[in-house]
């Protein structure tokens, strides 16, 4: 069954993905902005660009069963709504109404637990967006065309995948780390970038039209044309290299999937443009990109213990494995053994992102509450701090049988988020 975990979408399960999609040749600047070959080119006046018009003439061309589509394809690699994502949608519904229209595939119930660093950093993003421009991107499947493409056609080596110079280093170090920590097979993970910039590029976004809806190609070619005008139209979105189309990081596999195409894809560690400078916005630039690493290798380590089978359904389950993540990956990060940060620094970079909120208890998409997940993290800590043998790596399937057995008291309402509070439970076996 296919998997896709973000550091802020968590876990979804999905069924099967087909139709292989092989990359553009064209040729990618070092941070991922694609020039020359495939290329849409054209002076833009966001005046002079009729969003509506576009978005009408797109729709014509696409199968009567266009959202449908759109919405199964997004089942099938399994990208999910992320609370970054409920920010951004809250607020665009929040706009529409205030425009007085109906946005209708955006869920109104969606909303943050509470207002946090990460907030204001996405509200000054949106600030200078044209709200319906966006809104007719967002509705076509915009937003998630980098994820598609670094899904599909993305390869360590890709020129249009690579890792921005600054976060290299850093990055690929605490992955090997990481690699050598758990006790699964890891070496097969890739590790690798999401640009925005790629949204400017004909032939990577024709691949995921195609993916996407199932046109001709003649008609995708025309879509992804379409697409880019509307891009390219309004400046805030910088061609692209807006981060809202790349706040996310996320940890891909596709083993044992039924679908043979996807079985060849390769397990896949994806950082986006979005979320490394949203975490340098906010201050966390130093530890943050680290903690996310850590967050999501914990889901491979899922994958490969086969941790996503539980007796729970729906919500609790996602919930489950969502904080499994946040206790595995807080671990490994504290770890002697593994990066030895300082549980503070970790639980800050984590809090950051936490307090968004995801307050959906009954999709099943829920990550748990902020509450929760500090408290999964703060387990995690103290597992690490009162161990008896705090040079000693425990298994992950021993690891996970603890988690399994204090998961109750972790998402009471009135669960402790202190380290020290977890304390007596790590004692137990």
């Amino acid at each position: 069954m296919t998997r896709i975990c973000a550091f802020a979408t968590m876990s979804v399960l999905t069924v099967s993905l087909s139709g292989a999609v092989s990359a553009s040749a064209s040729a990618t600047s070092a941070t991922g902005n694609r020039a020359s070959v495939g290329t849409h080119q054209g002076a833009l006046d966001s005046k002079k660009v009729d969003s509506k018009a576009i978005y009408e003439r797109i729709v014509k061309k696409l199968p009567a069963d266009w959202q449908a589509r759109r919405d199964a394809a997004r089942a099938r690699v399994g990208i999910e709504q992320s609370p970054v994502t409920t920010i951004l949608r809250t607020k665009l519904t929040k706009a529409y109404a205030a425009k007085g229209v109906s946005a209708q595939t955006i869920d109104p119930s969606d909303y943050e637990c509470g207002p946090t660093k990460l907030d204001g950093y996405v509200d000054k993003l949106l600030e200078p967006v044209d709200t319906f421009n966006l809104l007719f991107i967002q509705l076509l499947g915009g937003l998630d065309i980098p994820t598609y493409d670094a899904i599909l056609n993305g390869t360590p080596k890709g020129a249009g995948f690579q890792l921005l110079p600054e976060y290299k280093a850093p990055l690929t170090n605490t992955f090997g780390t990481a690699q050598r920590f758990w006790d699964v097979r890891l070496n097969n993970v890739q590790l690798m970038a999401m640009h925005g910039g790629m949204l400017t590029d004909v032939n990577r976004v024709t691949s995921v039209v195609q993916f996407m809806y199932g046109v001709g190609p003649a008609d995708a070619v025309d879509i992804a044309k379409d697409l880019i005008t509307m891009v390219q139209s309004d400046p805030a979105l910088n061609n692209g290299d807006n981060p809202i189309f790349t706040l996310n990081a996320f940890a891909f596999s596709g083993e044992g999937d039924p679908d043979p195409v996807v079985r060849k894809l390769k397990d896949k560690m994806v950082f986006g443009d979005g979320i490394l400078d949203a975490l340098k916005s906010i201050g966390l630039n130093k530890v943050g990109p680290k903690a996310v690493l850590s967050h999501e290798m914990s889901h491979h380590v899922q994958y490969e213990d086969n941790l996503f089978d539980s007796p729970l359904t729906g919500a609790e389950a996602t919930r489950r494995t969502e904080l499994m993540a946040d206790a595995f990956g807080t671990y490994f990060a504290t770890h002697k053994k593994g990066l030895g940060m300082k549980p503070v620094q970790i639980l800050k970079v984590e809090e950051s992102f936490y307090d968004v909120g995801d307050c959906s208890f009954d999709s099943p998409g829920h990550h748990g509450t902020p509450n929760q997940r500090r408290a999964a993290s703060s387990w995690g800590a103290a597992t690490v701090a009162f161990s008896n043998n705090p040079n000693k790596v425990m298994p992950s399937m021993r690891l996970a049988k603890k988690f399994d057995k204090v998961l109750p008291e972790l998402v009471k309402p009135d669960a402790p988020t202190s380290i020290n509070a977890y304390r007596h439970l790590v004692a137990q076996p």
